[in-house]
This record gives structure tokens, sequence and C-alpha cells, in this order.
């Protein structure tokens, strides 16, 4: 009947514990011990009877000798010696219920947060969390756990934002865990849970959103999270490396202020395919194949051009990408001037509008490789369609 909880401390750390459902009345009483059936105690024990009846002799050595048989396969398996062993067996005969004397159970509790290894180099102590740690899965099914959550998490903007929120705009929940997710106050007691399932079935699953959850946010995902927040701090260029490096693939180029003008009925109107394949051509770009995306209010101003899913159509929109970041028209060039909504006053914009000699105005073309952060700017069939996969390691297997 028990379900495990967390709760956090004051100082930042989450400890989970054990606890009856709050239901747990209207559970069905579980059938008597056969001790109560056949020449047990009188029916004084028995439901209405005192809460709390006295221990028998024959109770105790039954419990010390199951504790001997739990302490000497502790032994056998190496997991204390024998002197611990013969120590805790003079302190367990000096304790009784409910008379004097003194408890070993809080040292067995202290102990068993930690476990001893030994390697090459001597022997170290670790978390007991650590006995789930990356190195004991699946490296395979790791990495495609990883870059499916790292999808998932990134495909709703308002889901987004209640992870980069830090749990402020809404309490968070476990993707991995799906419905019988619990809440989570903030995204450490989220990361903390990820970490620490101790569900073998889906160990896997919760490892790789703890990973797609740490590159979200930007922290160390290789820093084990427990009892300090300590994960959380890795530095800024690192953190971007995380991010951009998870590209979507088939690889495409996100072009912005596509956008044209206003039509005679008031619908935004932009470029469109073909005006686009044509301007990428003029460029010197091949292979791309132009995507122009719309909306209620007509043309988004966005155009994906999207490249062939091999090593020469990733050549390609990396050079794409490359050439608007060298005029400074990149990813972070866009966000510095992007407009909220788009209107006459954008033609007095120098960033957005240029005049040539001839006097024509033309919009200032902005680009960049798309990335899974970009994932909720595509259209729905796009982000369906896509997977994520790793910059580098497809730069590693030219």
């Amino acid at each position: 009947m028990l379900e495990r909880r967390t709760i956090m401390l004051a100082d930042g750390s989450v400890r989970s514990y054990l606890a009856l459902p709050p239901d747990y009345q209207d559970f069905p009483r579980p059938p008597l011990p056969p001790r109560f059936l056949h020449g047990g105690p009188t029916p004084e024990f028995l439901p209405g009877g005192p809460r709390f009846p006295p221990r028998s002799p024959d109770v105790l050595g039954f419990q010390n000798q199951n504790k001997r048989k739990f302490e000497e396969e502790l032994v056998k398996h190496g997991n204390i010696s024998s002197s611990n062993y013969s120590n805790n067996n003079s302190i367990g005969r000096n304790y009784t219920l409910g008379g004097a004397g003194t408890s070993n159970v809080g040292d067995e509790m202290r102990a068993g947060k930690q476990m001893r290894i030994s390697s090459g180099d001597g022997v170290g102590f670790v978390s007991s969390n650590n006995n789930r740690n990356v190195g004991e899965v699946n490296q395979s099914e790791l990495k495609k756990a990883f870059l499916h959550f790292v999808k998932v998490i990134n495909e709703n903007e308002s889901d987004r934002k209640k992870y980069l929120e830090d749990g402020k705009q809404g309490r968070l929940q476990c993707v991995a865990c799906g419905r019988s997710s619990k809440d989570f106050p903030d995204m450490h007691a989220l990361i903390m849970h990820t970490y620490s399932s101790d569900n073998a079935d889906v160990r896997v699953d919760h490892l790789g959103l703890h990973k797609a959850l740490c590159v979200l946010m930007g922290w160390n995902y290789s820093k084990p999270p427990d009892n300090s927040k300590a994960y959380q701090f890795l530095p800024a260029d690192e953190a971007g490396a995380n991010q951009d490096d998870l590209i979507m693939w088939p690889p495409m180029v996100i072009i912005h202020n596509t956008i044209t003008g206003k039509g005679k009925d008031g619908r935004l109107e932009g470029l469109g395919n073909r005006a686009m394949d044509s301007k990428v051509r003029d460029l010197g770009f091949v292979g791309g194949k132009s995507k122009s995306l719309y909306g209620r209010d007509g043309h988004l101003g966005i155009t994906l051009v999207k490249f062939g899913g091999d090593q020469s159509g990733l050549k390609e929109a990396v050079r794409l990408a490359d050439h608007f970041e060298k005029d400074n028209r990149g990813r972070e060039a866009w966000g510095c001037i992007q407009p909220l909504t788009f209107g006459k006053d954008d033609e007095k914009n120098p960033n957005l509008v240029k005049v040539d000699r001839s006097g024509e105005k033309n919009r200032i073309l902005y680009g960049y490789l798309a990335t899974v952060a970009d994932l909720y700017k595509v259209d729905f069939e796009t982000r369906k369609k896509v997977v994520i996969e790793s910059h580098q390691e497809h730069k590693a297997s030219k």
C-alpha cells in the first residue's frame, strides 16, 4: 500500500519517503494471520481490542533470527565485514523492543546510503542513487530515449516555457511517466525523479529524459544531481554547444523576414516557394526545397529551406546558414531585431528593408540552421516528420 513521495528541505535538496496513500482506509482489510485463528491470542487482541498488543518472547526471537540471517547475507556478499557483523550482533543482543538499550537502526540506515566500491586506485564511496548511473544502461537505447524526449519537450511552446520558467508557470510533470506522473514543484525535483527512477522497466526512458531536460536548461547532465544543485552550473558556451548540436533531420535552414506586404483582403503576403527557391539558387546554393509557412492572418514571414538527409544535404544547409551568419544576419541578429508584428513601419527599419539604387525596396533575409529549439516555430507536418540528430556525430561520420 505504500507509495513513494518526495519532500524538499530548507537547503534545496530533495528527499524521498514512503507513506500510506490518502485513501488507505478504503482498502479492504487484509485477512488475519494464522496465529490469530488457531490457538492465538485472546479475543482482546482482535480488531476492537488494544491497538498495540504486547510482544511475546517468541516474536522477539523470530525478529532477531531474521536479523542474523540478513547480516549473514551481507557478509556473504561482501557488503559488510565479519568484524562489523560481530559488532552488530553484540549491539543487537542488547536491543529489545520497548526496553532500555541502544539500537543500531540509525547506523544501518546511514550505511545503506553509501556503497563501497573498489577500483584500481583504491576504495571510495558513492551514493546509492549512483547505482542507476548512465554507465549501467544500454548506451544505444539511452541515446534513442534522449533524442526522443529532447524532441517531445521542445515541440510545444507552452510546455517548453514551463520547463524554462522552473515551474513558476505551473507544476511540472514527468513525460516519461505519462498519465501516471506526479506533480513536481520545480525542475530540480523533476531532475531528481528522472535520475533516481527505481523502475528498471523505464529507467532508460527516465535517464534519457534527465539528459534532455538538462540540455534544455543549460545544465550539466554528466554530473549526478545528488544532494546539491552543482549540476546546474555549466559555462554558457558549453550549454549553447549542447543545444546547437541537436539539429532537425533532414537538415533545414529557417529564413525570416520573407513578408512582402498585405493583400487587398488585408492578409499578409510573402515570398512563395518558387520565389525563395530562385533566391537560394542565386546565392549559389543547390538542393534546397522551400516551404513557406502560413497562419490565420496569412504569410508568417518564415520560409523553411529543406535539404536532403545525407552528408551533401547537410553540407549545403550548413553553408547557407554560414552565409547568413557571416553577414551578421544569423540567429542572434534576428533575435535582436525581430518585430513583434509586421506592418508599414517595417519599411522604415533599415534592419528589415533596404533600398537599392533604383529606389526598389527589398526585404533583408535572416537565416540559421534549424535545431531542436526551433521545433515550435515550424508547421505541424514538418514537426511530426523530422527527427533530432547530433550534428557532431554526422560531421564525425564523414
